[in-house]
């Protein structure tokens, strides 16, 4: 019940993760898709299609830049919040950095060391080193 729950919580800040990755790569590839299972707590995008490796890096880290400008805007902004409004401006930092966050399948992804841009496949079998994320 409490990993529903949790699966639950963060399909936003997922859903929003991948949507981005998957933005900047539609922009670049009609192959690109995005898959998102709530009852097992995945969303993933699937990049593999992007050959150009600068597009590749951008959209792969397309979170991070993301976020991580959302999060200058919010810092520079210099709202100011008071008693009970702090836990709303936490829970948009929190969000923020949720969606910002790359995992290291993202950063595999951007410098092209993914499985599938290797042409290995996704299962543990063949490398040992844990799929693409």
């Amino acid at each position: 019940m409490l990993r529903a729950a949790a699966g639950v919580l963060s399909l936003p800040p997922t859903l929003a993760h991948e949507g981005a990755h998957w933005l900047v790569a539609r922009a670049q590839t009609d192959d690109a898709a995005l898959a998102v299972e709530v009852t097992g707590g995945q969303a993933a995008a699937d990049l593999s299609a992007i050959e150009n490796s600068v597009g590749r890096f951008l959209a792969y880290l397309a979170p991070t830049i993301l976020g991580s400008l959302l999060l200058a805007v919010w810092m520079y902004a210099d709202l100011s919040f008071e008693g009970l409004w702090l836990v709303p401006k936490y829970v948009i930092e929190f969000s923020i950095a949720a969606i910002a966050m790359p995992s290291p399948a993202d950063v595999r992804g951007a410098f092209g060391i993914q499985d599938a841009q290797n042409g290995d496949s996704n299962d543990d079998t063949d490398n040992h080193n844990g799929g693409d994320g």
